[in-house]
């Protein structure tokens, strides 16, 4: 029997994700924490930079895009960090990136900055929580 030269590897890959979840008292519906950038960019390639950054989505994207410092410090970002997404989980929302391997999986000060300035406006978003008496 021959060995193929060229084998598929089907097991598991060296390919990585981050993960931000804020834990949020909801008063919306789920659709309104969702929210992905179209990103405007200049040049190709690897020279491709990100110039503006529009947010689809709910209410947490309307809110997103009044950011001034959030749009400032994405426009920093390479394109493949700007690409980020935040959707609804149970007693949360998860806020995360694309899939890198491991020589790419980094988490930059600039990147965090961002997440954390989604985190601040997910926050500004939510409810207080219940007053018990």
């Amino acid at each position: 029997m021959a060995q193929d030269l060229n084998p598929i590897s089907w097991g598991a890959q060296d390919r990585y994700q981050a993960h931000f979840i804020v834990k949020v008292v909801t008063c919306c519906d789920d659709e309104d924490y969702l929210a992905r950038p179209t990103l405007q960019t200049a040049g190709h390639f690897a020279s491709k930079k990100v110039t503006g950054v529009k947010w689809v989505g709910g209410e947490l994207a309307d809110k997103l895009n009044a950011d001034d410092v959030l749009k400032t410090l994405m426009t920093k970002l390479s394109y493949e960090d700007a690409q980020i997404h935040v959707e609804p989980t149970k007693g949360g929302v998860r806020i995360f990136g694309k899939w890198k391997d491991s020589h790419d999986f980094t988490m930059t000060k600039e990147l965090f900055a961002v997440y954390d300035r989604i985190a601040l406006d997910i926050k500004d978003m939510s409810c207080s929580p219940p007053v018990q008496s």
